[in-house]
């Protein structure tokens, strides 16, 4: 929540005032001159002593709330179509279908069908130990492509009802989607974009327009250059495609890591905040950037992936930039507590 420069200009008011007057809030200063003759040293025994509030730039995780329940989708259930993985014979992309599978996660999929251009192919790269062990062998179903590349039939999606769909940089594939959700069953669509270096924005969205015109529940996610690092490494910051004002999604040089797109893409379909959104992510390496403070903040204090993403899409960075701002101010200016956590209220209330 953005709050008016009017009322952000008072609250500064209020905060430097408060240091020149005396308030109910005020720090008394002690004017004792006795001496401590005490194996404890001046300061006197460590439980008469006042630790000083940690700074926000280092430690914002403390001065973030509890975790807390978020909103699920729930129509998380019944049949999922996974299309657009496990044609490549470089790997065998079990990782999306063990992210849709994971008990942990709000999703209740009965059955969860790989669309693929080979089905022997397939089989033969998602049939595994791992899978056997997991639980997802006795959801797995595999539908074959009419021809290689092709997206599904109006008829192969009969009963589907969450479509997961990776269609690498063919932006103008998402109108076929949107024309092929109409009719059917579909209720989620969940988009996976990457190298988006090499995305037209305006193509996007336009994309993007057509999804919101076809009635259904759509998320899209897109990336930067596929890497192969590790999931969760590297933080990320976020922006909406309207909002996307360059040529391109990314900047030219833009990576990012195969597991968390996937990670991400699979969040984003489980939570109500992202419903109808196109959101672009890149990876954050600035230790000094507010998102890389916040997400390290938050994996910190204990959130859980989905929530973790669930604040960066409600609250975002920004609100943290200026209350992590606004108390260095009050920090210095008032060393004033309670004038902090009203402020801290506002903005995340």
């Amino acid at each position: 929540m953005k709050l008016p420069t009017s009322i952000l200009l008072s609250l500064m008011t209020v905060a430097s005032v408060s240091s020149f007057s005396q308030t109910p809030f005020s720090v008394a200063r002690s004017t004792s001159t006795r001496l401590y003759i005490s194996s404890w040293g001046a300061k006197g025994p460590p439980s008469r002593r006042v630790e000083e509030d940690p700074d926000p730039e280092t430690k914002i995780q403390s001065y973030l709330k509890a975790p807390e329940p978020i909103a699920a989708r729930s129509n998380l259930d019944g049949t999922v179509l996974v299309s657009g993985w496990v044609n490549s014979k470089e790997r065998t992309d079990e990782t999306i279908f063990s992210f849709l599978n994971d008990e942990e996660a709000p999703f209740k999929f009965s059955k969860i069908s790989a669309f693929v251009d080979d089905m022997s192919f397939a089989k033969k790269r998602l049939i595994s130990r791992k899978s056997r062990y997991s639980g997802l062998l006795d959801k797995l179903d595999f539908v074959e492509a009419t021809e290689p590349g092709a997206l599904p039939t109006a008829e192969q999606l009969d009963g589907v009802k969450s479509w997961v769909i990776n269609l690498g940089t063919d932006v103008e594939k998402i109108s076929h989607v949107a024309d092929l959700a109409k009719s059917t069953s579909v209720e989620n669509i969940a988009v996976l974009i990457t190298d988006g270096q090499s995305v037209d924005t305006p193509k996007m969205k336009e994309a993007v327009s057509s999804l919101e015109g076809c009635g259904k529940t759509f998320t899209v996610v897109a990336v930067g250059k596929i890497a192969e690092t590790p999931e969760g490494q590297v933080p990320y910051k976020l922006t909406y495609a309207n909002d996307v004002s360059s040529d391109t999604l990314v900047p030219s040089n833009a990576t990012y890591s195969r597991d968390e797109s996937l990670r991400i893409l699979a969040e984003c379909l489980s939570l109500e905040s992202t419903c109808n959104k196109a959101i672009v992510f890149e990876e954050v390496t600035d230790v000094n950037a507010t998102e890389y403070k916040l997400i390290k903040g938050l994996r910190e204090g204990g959130y859980t992936r989905p929530q973790e993403l669930d604040h960066m899409i409600v609250k975002g960075a920004a609100v943290s930039l200026v209350l992590s701002t606004f108390y260095m101010f009050v920090y210095f200016e008032a060393k004033s507590k309670y004038i902090y956590v009203c402020f801290f209220e506002i903005l995340l209330e």
